[in-house]
């Protein structure tokens, strides 16, 4: 075989390896579109009777009310359309997870977004039915009469040795990648009040209790950072 021949046999074998390549992206991108279709689908033929999902529509209409997606950042919000759906919401999790299927971003991002600091608060209020803080001055007991979103903003620091809690499981303690619980010590400074809600400090047993959301900027304070921790072993001011 002359050398022509073998080049020839070698760019053929690429070509047809780079086609099988294509065919296979191909398949895999229709597949994956289908399915988030077909996801999407069902959502929608479920929207007459799924309060989640009527709630997820109620809030995207309220944040895009000219309903055309890339003008929604300038075509207005309609905060009090926001906050009556709010205090209906008692599933936050399932309204993100069809708002996320719908239309495809993240409903606390958009909120964030679109709702200034203290009507964002106010929103968290109705949706985890907070509106009073108890025991903001510590392990003291005392009973503050201080509103959630008067809080907003400010320090929190550790009164004691606590442990620092996960965002997204506020009942469960972070770890290091050794496995050691992440704790604040006395007089740490956790970062800034966002909100509170009252939780099971282990699911479905007993005891509830007052946990704090604070946020802390991370490198370069390019973004926050948000954990939880128990209210009554920190400050708030």
């Amino acid at each position: 075989m002359s050398n022509n021949d073998r080049l020839k046999e070698l760019n053929d074998g690429g070509y047809n390896n780079l086609l099988l390549v294509v065919v296979v992206v191909v398949v895999i991108y229709l597949f994956v579109s289908g399915f988030n279709k077909s996801k999407k689908q069902t959502y929608l033929d479920g929207a007459g009777t799924d309060t989640n999902t009527q709630q997820a529509q109620a809030l995207r209409d309220a944040m895009n009310r000219s309903g055309v997606s890339f003008l929604m950042d300038v075509d207005g919000t309609d905060v009090e359309l926001i906050m009556q759906t709010g205090q209906q919401i008692t599933d936050y999790k399932a309204v993100s997870d069809s708002y996320r299927v719908l239309f495809g971003s993240e409903l606390t991002t958009d909120l964030s977004n679109e709702l200034s600091r203290t009507d964002l608060q106010t929103f968290w209020n109705y949706v985890y039915k907070t509106t009073s803080t108890t025991g903001s001055s510590g392990s003291t007991g005392g009973t503050s009469t201080s509103s959630p979103i008067n809080l907003v903003g400010k320090t929190v620091t550790a009164n004691q040795t606590v442990n620092i809690r996960v965002d997204a499981v506020p009942y469960n303690v972070e770890s290091d990648f050794l496995g050691r619980n992440t704790q604040a010590t006395k007089g740490q400074v956790l970062g800034k009040y966002v909100s509170e809600r009252v939780l099971p400090d282990i699911p479905n047993k007993g005891d509830k209790n007052v946990f704090v959301r604070y946020s802390n900027p991370a490198v370069f304070g390019l973004y926050d950072v948000y954990n939880w921790v128990l209210k009554s072993a920190v400050k708030i001011g």
